[in-house]
């Protein structure tokens, strides 16, 4: 998919118009719809904060995603917290979240 496709589809998501996603990254609405429409591509700076916007990552929007990264900016930020707790903490935290990735496999296989 393409830069453009990415955002489109990602805004869309968040239920975000074109002129939400202008004003929270500060560029022109006609600006979003370009890029959208793959017709220009934005800068590194104007990119980083449409990836900012819409929480997730330049990489993300650019397509170069593969499958082990993460892809929410806020769930990357906690896991980078919790990297740096004590090992016994970050074991408990291990534990939970297997928990609950168990859980939700295990609805997702009966529904």
């Amino acid at each position: 998919m393409t830069l453009g496709e990415n955002m489109k589809i990602v805004r869309m998501q968040k239920k975000m118009s074109q002129a939400d996603l202008a004003k929270l990254a500060e560029v022109h609405q006609k600006n979003i719809s370009k890029y959208e429409n793959d017709g220009v591509v934005p800068s590194a700076l104007v990119l980083k904060e449409i990836a900012r916007a819409l929480g997730v990552t330049t990489d993300f929007l650019l397509g170069s995603q593969s499958d082990n990264v993460i892809k929410d900016v806020k769930l990357l930020n906690f896991f980078k917290e919790i990297d740096n707790m004590p090992d016994n903490l970050k074991g408990s935290l291990m534990q939970v979240i297997e928990a609950y990735v168990q859980n939700y496999k295990a609805k997702q296989a009966y529904s």
